[in-house]
């Protein structure tokens, strides 16, 4: 399954999956910001012979609570039909929306900074500190990276060497 920025992209085609990623989220700005929406994540993979398009919004003012099944639907049914219309795809595909649940996905500068005060797990692409992957309390975030402090300790790890980071809502 290939992600937004191609975490998990097979090396073939993958330039051409990151294109239609950034297609598709382009597309799908305009109509999720008209409906109070934010894209959280998007993945690309095949489902047998179809491509499968999934798609994680939430709201944008989260103190109404989190995206619904209605306002997913809702979403899937706009940009499904936008889809058609524009033929982006070009064959056949599978088009899912969900919330990104607990245990969300975080990727974008707003995001950490909303996050601050919250669990994150975090994977780096290369080790820093002897280590790739971190748990901790996300303690600042700005331009130039996140600081994580567990056990007393802090650590700084730069944007660009940030390969995926969730929240830790949930342990289970």
């Amino acid at each position: 399954m290939a992600r937004v920025g191609g975490l998990a992209a097979p090396t073939d085609g993958r330039d051409r999956l990151e294109t239609l990623e950034d297609k598709l989220a382009e597309k799908a700005e305009p109509l999720l910001i008209e409906m109070g929406l934010e894209l959280v994540d998007l993945e690309l993979g095949r489902q047998g012979q179809r491509l499968l398009v999934r798609f994680f919004i939430d709201r944008r003012d989260r103190s109404r609570g989190g995206v619904s099944v209605d306002e997913c639907g809702g979403f899937n049914l706009a940009f499904g039909q936008l889809l058609e219309v524009e033929d982006l795809i070009g064959g056949g595909y599978v088009l899912e929306v969900s919330s990104p649940g607990l245990n969300r996905r975080v990727r974008k500068l707003d995001d950490f900074k909303r996050f601050i005060g919250e669990t994150v797990s975090l994977t780096a692409r290369e080790k820093i500190e002897g280590r790739r992957h971190f748990k901790g309390e996300l303690v600042e975030a700005d331009e130039s990276g996140v600081t994580l402090e567990a056990n007393g300790e802090r650590t700084v790890i730069a944007h660009s060497l940030i390969a995926k980071a969730c929240l830790e809502r949930f342990e289970g």
